[in-house]
């Protein structure tokens, strides 16, 4: 399945290629990872110099770069596309509620809590909207979580168009499964 993807996917979606590479290559007539994909790698050098051969690679589904499977986490966040546009606060709440409850049992599993909570809405319309709110220390609770989460949406209503996405991302981890207890000491007899 994955050379199917690759060679489906818009140029602008590949990794390393930017605004500006890829209004370059929407010029020389490559839109797509299967255009990019028939392109030679002198073609490509001769385009877009020493970044030619990168992009030769991925359009083959080449990368060298090392997987790094225990890079520490930087955030835990879920989403929900809606098969309706939502256009009432508390039904907007409701899942919210739901996705806040997600992401906390996801940092429950893994022993991580977060200072920062962000509030992501894409609306019917496609455009999209993310508003952050750090609190002073890190959430403990994911009643603050989601004291936080209602914080940021409920601003937002009433709202001129429906809302198509909802997502709710904690950053600012810590591990909190390290046992941190201060160790007290008892003499010896």
């Amino acid at each position: 399945m994955g050379p199917g993807f690759v060679e489906a996917l818009p140029v602008k979606k590949f990794h390393g290629v930017g605004p500006a590479t890829s209004a370059k290559m929407e010029r020389l007539g490559i839109t797509t990872g299967a255009e990019l994909k028939v392109q030679s790698l002198d073609f490509l050098q001769q385009h877009f110099g020493k970044s030619g051969l990168w992009y030769y690679r991925i359009a083959r589904g080449i990368d060298e770069r090392p997987v790094e499977p225990n890079r520490l986490r930087k955030s835990i966040g879920a989403e929900d596309t809606f098969a309706v546009d939502i256009f009432d606060l508390n039904v907007a709440r409701q899942e919210m509620s739901a996705l806040v409850a997600k992401v906390w049992r996801h940092c429950e599993g893994k022993g991580m809590r977060g200072r920062t909570v962000t509030l992501k809405v894409k609306y019917a319309d496609f455009q999209q909207i993310t508003r952050s709110r750090t609190a002073s220390g890190t959430i403990m609770a994911a009643a603050d979580m989601e004291g936080l989460a209602a914080d940021l949406l409920e601003p937002l209503f009433p709202i001129p168009k429906g809302i198509r996405l909802i997502g709710v991302t904690v950053s600012g981890l810590e591990d909190h499964n390290i046992d941190t207890r201060e160790q007290i000491q008892l003499p010896l007899f």
